[in-house]
């Protein structure tokens, strides 16, 4: 297949990268070109999306990582030719709630917390809709793995190790879910190779309070985390500085992924290996 990926420079971009060189395919790769990357085998065409594209050649599939805002989206159908158009979404479009877990089905919308970020993908998912043009929106969780350009493991594992302590936010008790960024990369590859259109939530089955994630981190490092709670950061008041996660109930079912033959790596298998092998060597 000919494939273009928008973005593909950092964290989950690489991963599908590299599994769509392996199968053999056909990869374009357009961004700014600020990250230096070395594929071979790969096409790099280098340009603002802001700007267009000015790309003739036609794809069998697109494969969107980096639309934050409905005129990116509505760029990228104009200028280019494709057949199929996978939107690496979020799961952060869903309307807020408090009916759980959270389907494809769904309703999208205003959840405040997640403020520009939720709005600017809610209006990239409606201008593929309006667009009638072939695609699937994948929705993601909070996303965990080695290269994390977010602050997620690293400062979790550097407290605990430093004998720090960790402040959740509220009570600490919401419920929360994860996915590796090598099971999303399997689900965009899956879902653009065979062209599926429709839906996605990419979640594991693992679904934990803040308080059982600190303690799992803990068990995998050998530590036993020092635990501290700040009711002014509970909700909406989360300060990222004292901890990455919200105390904000966000969880998903995964069964249409999993019917397509997706694995979900278990939580705290995925937090060990990632420790070992990423996060025990920069941690200080």
């Amino acid at each position: 297949m000919k494939i273009l990926i928008i973005g593909g420079s950092r964290f989950v971009g690489p991963l599908v990268v590299e599994k769509l060189l392996k199968k053999g395919h056909d990869v374009t790769i357009f961004n700014r070109g600020k990250i230096q990357s070395n594929y071979n085998k790969v096409k790099f065409v280098q340009g603002d999306r802001r700007n267009g594209f000015n790309i003739k050649d036609k794809f069998d599939a697109v494969i969107d990582t980096c639309a934050y805002k409905g005129e990116h989206t509505q760029r990228a159908i104009n200028d280019l030719k494709f057949d199929y158009y996978l939107n690496f979404s979020t799961a952060a479009v869903y309307k807020k709630t408090t009916k759980f877990p959270l389907t494809e089905e769904s309703e999208i919308g205003d959840w405040s917390y997640w403020g520009d970020y939720n709005k600017g993908k809610v209006e990239c998912e409606n201008v593929l809709k309006e667009s009638k043009v072939n695609h699937a929106n994948l929705r993601p969780v909070y996303i965990l793995g080695k290269n994390n350009y977010v602050d997620r493991e690293r400062f979790i594992y550097s407290r605990i190790e430093n004998n720090r302590s960790l402040i959740l936010p509220g009570n600490g008790e919401a419920k929360i879910q994860f996915v590796f960024a090598e099971d999303v990369a399997d689900s965009i590859v899956l879902l653009s190779e065979n062209k599926i259109e429709g839906n996605f939530n990419c979640c594991n089955d693992d679904i934990v309070t803040l308080k059982e994630l600190t303690e799992f981190m803990g068990d995998v490092v050998g530590i036993k985390p020092l635990i501290e709670y700040n009711s002014n950061t509970d909700g909406e008041n989360h300060d990222e500085s004292e901890f990455p996660f919200a105390n904000e109930t966000f969880y998903c079912a995964n069964d249409k992924l999993k019917k397509l033959g997706i694995k979900f790596i278990p939580l705290f298998e995925g937090l060990k290996e990632g420790y070992e092998n990423y996060y025990k060597k920069i941690i200080f």
